[in-house]
């Protein structure tokens, strides 16, 4: 008569299902560890002063120390004394950066941060909760009264530009970019004139 194989008793069955459970779990959130290119600055908000610790008028050694970022120069088209910067994830125990930051980038002029600017696809948000996809009527619902509507030069779209009514903010600007169907596409703070640059550096 065959002998039949010994049967494990059904609590380390379970055991170790749920061993192999917690196993898959860990593995899981590794990769989406490494699938989320989120950097902290992306939950920071733009104000006409900068975006969260990277204030407008910081040299961009102070700007990197602030947000513990690295920047390195755009391939953009420069001028001698304006250049663009982009933000990449820096690693300290490698002491470099790793990762680029999408989304973000930064006029310099005589070393200084004039502007930033904020590109397709990023989750920043304004202090009014404005970000990339926002309306134009919610633009000028959030600053009543503060928007000049302009056409932009190079597209059927509009840019609104916000006057700040606030006492000595108005140095600075807020310049909304829309696309013909009155959509948000990039936005930007900065002092004037720069801010109201549509080529950049260029």
């Amino acid at each position: 008569m065959a002998q039949l194989p010994t049967l494990q008793p059904v609590s380390a069955l379970v055991i170790h299902i749920m061993a192999r459970a917690t196993a898959v779990d860990a593995l899981i959130n590794r990769v989406q560890q490494r699938l989320d290119t989120t950097h902290p600055i992306h939950k920071e908000v733009v104000s006409v002063g900068g975006l969260g610790s990277v204030r407008l008028g910081m040299t961009i050694q102070e700007a990197a120390n602030a947000a513990q970022i690295s920047f390195v120069v755009s391939p953009l088209a420069q001028s001698e004394v304006c250049q663009y910067y982009l933000p990449e994830v820096y690693d300290a125990q490698k002491d470099g950066p790793t990762a680029p930051i999408d989304g973000i980038g930064v006029m310099v002029i005589n070393d200084q941060v004039i502007r930033i600017d904020i590109g397709p696809g990023s989750p920043i948000k304004t202090v009014s909760g404005l970000g990339i996809g926002s309306t134009v009527e919610e633009v000028a619902s959030a600053y009543d009264g503060q928007i000049e509507v302009t056409p932009n030069p190079y597209t059927e779209g509009t840019s609104l530009t916000l006057t700040p009514a606030a006492a000595g903010s108005n140095l600075y600007s807020l310049v909304f970019e829309a696309d013909p169907q009155g959509k948000i596409t990039q936005f930007r703070t900065g002092q004037l004139p720069a801010v109201t640059w549509v080529d950049g550096c260029s």
